[in-house]
Formats: structure tokens, sequence, C-alpha cells
């Protein structure tokens, strides 16, 4: 290992870079907020034509390129930029594009939102609210009904996290037999779409807040499902979603504390006859014993992160597969098996106890 590499590098100068990786980002949402990669998708240009394109301060843009370089999202080819195949995925018509999700981490909410980390720790209350007298424990959702922009790039940004996995998640899953899938929390209906595309017979229904509707109408059709696949508008707290041989909630119960994750699996309960059966989707945390030993340090690094992230902007949190298990007995489930899956996604399988 060369004297240059992170590791032998003085602590304090590794500190540092911890401390200035917040600037990274930034960086990386600025050029998916301004569509860098998009403008770049057809070959390399000179900083001046992608600002020409872009509509941007050429100086300063020349400046957001080459820092681009720096992460390896971008390559010099003279005086022109050329996309990386990292680079690649900011392009928003990428298969593996995380553009949306760049716009989501980066943008305003979730920035000003993990600025109040400390005050999250010292309370343990998450960071939304206003510090509203009354505040509804679900203002991060609360807040895309008013903010119909903001709502489209978070249900992209799942569609992005979800569409890579989905595969893996069907394969794992035995749906024979089964009439109708309902997706509980299904946002834009990416897992939902997967299902309805490997079981031809299947018919789909999302469930989710009206301003999912839109959007998870136009995936259908781009994915050519819409005759089998419905969306229905709906507070999984309030309402039992409609009826199915199946139900499924990907990443919604690590959103939510304890006493709102109940609420969600009472409704489904509730809604499920002797036969259904509720596939909760989570990337279980490591026990703790686990954990000490670090056999996964990219997952532990995703998850660890992931924790804090619930804890700032959803009030929820990572949970252990002893503890998943716990919380769908205390609804009234009986977890009939744990499914693997390729991803660090698990299907947690029950049944009415």
């Amino acid at each position: 290992m060369s004297s240059g590499s992170p590791t032998n590098l003085p602590p304090a100068f590794r500190l540092n870079q911890m401390i200035m990786s917040l600037w990274v980002p930034q960086v990386v949402h600025a050029a998916a907020e301004l569509g860098v990669a998009d403008v770049l998708a057809e070959g390399p240009l000179p900083s001046s034509k992608v600002a020409a394109r872009l509509g941007t301060h050429p100086d300063a843009t020349e400046r957001l390129l080459r820092t681009l370089v720096t992460l390896d999202l971008l390559a010099p080819r003279g005086e022109r930029f050329e996309l990386t195949e990292m680079g690649r995925c900011l392009e928003t018509s990428s298969p593996t594009s995380r553009r949306a999700w760049s716009r989501l981490m980066g943008g305003p909410g979730v920035w000003k939102a993990w600025g109040c980390l400390t005050e999250c720790v010292r309370t343990g209350q998450m960071a939304w609210g206003g510090g509203a007298a009354a505040p509804s424990g679900t203002e991060h959702f609360d807040e895309m009904a008013r903010d119909p922009a903001a709502a489209a790039i978070f249900h992209q940004a799942m569609v992005e996290l979800t569409r890579g996995a989905a595969p893996g998640i069907v394969g794992a899953v035995d749906l024979r037999g089964a009439r109708r899938v309902a997706d509980v929390g299904g946002g834009h209906g990416a897992l939902l779409c997967a299902i309805l595309e490997a079981h031809p017979g299947v018919e789909g229904v999302v469930f989710d807040l009206e301003h999912a509707r839109r959007g998870a109408l136009e995936l259908f059709a781009s994915r050519g499902v819409a005759a089998r696949a419905s969306f229905v508008a709906g507070s999984c707290f309030d309402t039992a979603p409609p009826a199915a041989d199946v139900y499924v909630l990907k990443s919604v119960i690590h959103d939510w504390d304890d006493a709102r994750s109940l609420q969600i699996l009472g409704k489904c309960r509730e809604a499920m006859d002797g036969a259904a059966r509720l596939l909760v989707v989570e990337a279980p945390a490591p026990a703790p014993a686990a954990a000490a030993q670090r056999g996964n340090p990219a997952l532990d690094w995703v998850l660890a992160f992931s924790d804090i992230n619930m804890l700032v902007n959803t009030g929820g949190r990572e949970r252990t597969e002893a503890e998943y298990r716990a919380l769908l007995e205390a609804a009234g489930l009986r977890v009939a098996r744990v499914l693997e899956t390729p991803s660090f996604y698990r299907v947690f399988e029950a049944t009415r106890a």
C-alpha cells in the first residue's frame, strides 16, 4: 500500500477530509439538479458548451466540471469533459440512474434536516416539524402533499433505489396462486411493476398518498402493466389497504418508530383474510455482536448512516432481524419464514397469528 493512501495519512488530515466531505454531496447535487450528465450523454463537450446548454455561468461551470473530475464522475479529454461509467449514473434515463436520489439527498429539505442532527440526538426527535406545537409525526411526507415538485423527486428516488433490487426480491418470493398484490406505501410502484412483469396472471394495486398517483400511473404505462395495475389513494395509518392475496411493505417500516409501525402493520392485518400473506421487505441491521465483528463494512456503513437518516428525517430506525420479528408478532402476525435475496434485503413473510 502506498504511503499516499488515505489510511497512511496523519489522523488529523483524515479527519479533515471527513469534515470537508460535506462539500461532496453538494457538488454531486448541483450536477444532478442542473442536468450535467444529460448534456454530456451524447459525448464530450468543452465547459463553454455545457454552460451554454445549461444556461449557467461559464467560469462557475468550468470549476464545477473540474471538481466532478476529482470525484471520477467526469474525465478530461483535452479541453472537453466526458462522462465516466459512474458519471452516467447521473443521467436521467440510465437504468442505474441515481439522479433523483442525489437531488433528494442534497436538496434543501434533507440538507436542512441533517443540520439539526445534534438536536435530534439530544431529544430523540426528528428534525421535521418546524417547532409546531402539535407536530403530526409524519411531517416529511405531509410536506410532499404541499410541494408536488419535491414529491416527484422523492418518488423517483425511490424508483431508482428499488428497481435494481426488485428482480432479486421477486425471485425470492413464491407468488404461485396469488391473484392480486397490494403494494402498500409503494410510491410509483417500481416493485409492483416487477412483480406483474414476472407474473402475467396477477393483478396489482399501489396504496399510497395522492401525490404518488400520477407517477404511478405513468410508470404502469411505461412498463406495459397498466391493464393489470391500479392506484388507490389513502393513508396506511388510517385506512386498511385494498383487498389482496399478498400485501407488500418495502422499505416502509424502517421509516417509523414502533408505535407508528404497529399502526401500519395493524391496518394490513385488518385487511388480511386467513389465507393472505404480508411480505415486509427490509434490510436488517446486524445484531450488536455481529456488528462488532464488522463482517461486511460496506453494508454496516450504509445501515449505520441510514439509521441516523431515519432519526433525522422520519423518526424511524433500522432494526435487527429479531426486532422485526418482535414487531410483527406484536401486531398479531406470525413470521412464517425470512427469505434471503441477492441484495441486502430480506423478506419477512407473515400471516395472521
